[in-house]
């Protein structure tokens, strides 16, 4: 016959970073039981991470015949440095997608 009580627990990415891989989500469950009954609830949600934008930005006029340049910007979320990450770059007449060592 109590009110409702709300738990709060935070969820590192030092814990999940290892987990989640190449996936954009997680499934995280909550369980308890009730100590009266041994009745046993449980609860799932999935929540998406987020995908950090890319942002493309013409910095010249397009003209046939001549390079256009294009600034991409990409801001890194995670609080460690990414290594070994490749842009590619694909558009109208690329033969096949241009790779950008960063």
């Amino acid at each position: 016959p109590t009110p409702e009580e709300t738990v709060t627990m935070t969820v590192t990415f030092a814990e999940y970073q290892p987990h989640v891989g190449d996936q954009d989500a997680l499934k995280l469950t909550a369980a308890g039981a009730v100590h009266e009954t041994g009745q046993v609830v449980a609860k799932e949600l999935r929540v998406r991470l987020h995908t950090p934008e890319l942002t493309l930005t013409q910095l010249a006029p397009a003209v046939v015949g001549q390079d256009t340049p294009i600034q991409v910007v990409f801001q890194n979320p995670l609080p460690e440095a990414l290594t070994g990450a490749t842009l590619r770059m694909e558009g109208a007449g690329l033969a096949c997608p241009k790779p950008l060592a960063l």
